[in-house]
């Protein structure tokens, strides 16, 4: 969260112990993207080469937050349905390589890991995309 999302370690251990681990909320992952929305539309118009690297940073990680809240809402989400766990970062290391990702397998993938899970005794909830699963079915 700090190298990709630009918060300080303070907020980051105060998220962390908040969801009980290196989760962030879908509500505070929002909040994020629009603060950084809203500080990129303010340095819409850099004057100054530090408003310009200001504005790049801010822009960075204004698309990296919708990219992790699009990973962990909609490819990977969990049971819980409420949180993104914050490992998904770690693909933004290689944010330029990010288009050769196979995310259409992965997500594939891990529906078919959840789905396991979900059909041994005692499962409740189902995680991963559902979307992919109901569009699935329906061409079958």
């Amino acid at each position: 969260m700090v190298r990709h999302l630009g918060v300080t370690q303070v907020v980051v251990v105060a998220n962390c112990n908040e969801e009980y681990g290196a989760y962030i909320s879908y509500k505070g992952l929002r909040e994020y993207y629009e603060d950084y929305l809203d500080e990129s539309i303010r340095l819409s118009d850099p004057r100054t080469p530090e408003e310009v690297q200001e504005l790049r940073r801010v822009r960075t990680a204004c698309v990296k937050s919708y990219l992790l809240y699009l990973v962990g809402c909609l490819l990977f989400c969990d049971k819980s349905n409420k949180r993104i766990e914050l490992i998904y970062l770690s693909t933004m290391d290689d944010y330029a390589g990010m288009p050769n990702y196979s995310l259409g397998g992965m997500t594939l993938a891990y529906l078919y890991h959840c789905l396991s899970k979900v059909s041994l005794p005692g499962g409740k909830a189902l995680g991963g995309s559902v979307t992919l699963l109901i569009v699935r079915n329906h061409h079958i």
